[in-house]
């Protein structure tokens, strides 16, 4: 009989994971951002946490920041791998603040962008910019 509700909870899992339940679109683990990830020489010991979902044209995020050397004026996904600076792909909305917690989505237009990002995460970042470092104060390679 245990073996039964094994099997039977085995195929329930499977079921709840074909039909949705468990997506792709599922959030990635929180990504660690800092000053030593970025490609700029940026300093200040400026750190903070990000994480996003995907869902069919939405990328929403949350990003905490703590530190800056002075107020965020953008924040985006970017491809391009470790150590490497690439063009901005998907734009974020954050606050002019040093520090600060901000959750948002925005809409892809381009599914091309959103595919890339699940098939090989690492292959992009997201950063933060400010007037002290205009290329990015921190960074974060997503997961």
């Amino acid at each position: 009989m245990k073996r039964l509700t094994r099997i039977a909870a085995a195929a329930a899992l499977s079921l709840y994971a074909i039909a949705g339940g468990a997506t792709a679109a599922s959030a990635a683990p929180a990504i660690p951002v800092n000053n030593g990830q970025e490609t700029t020489g940026a300093e200040g010991g400026a750190h903070g946490k990000f994480s996003y979902t995907i869902d069919g044209d939405q990328f929403c995020y949350t990003l905490d920041v703590t530190g800056l050397t002075t107020g965020a004026v953008a924040a985006h996904v970017h491809v391009g791998d470790q150590g490497v600076a690439g063009p901005v792909r998907i734009p974020l909305t954050v606050p002019n603040e040093t520090s600060f917690s901000v959750a948002g989505c925005a809409t892809v237009s381009d599914p091309a962008i959103l595919a890339g990002i699940q098939e090989n995460p690492r292959g992009w970042y997201v950063n933060v910019h400010t007037p002290t470092y205009p290329g990015g104060e921190v960074r974060g390679q997503l997961k």
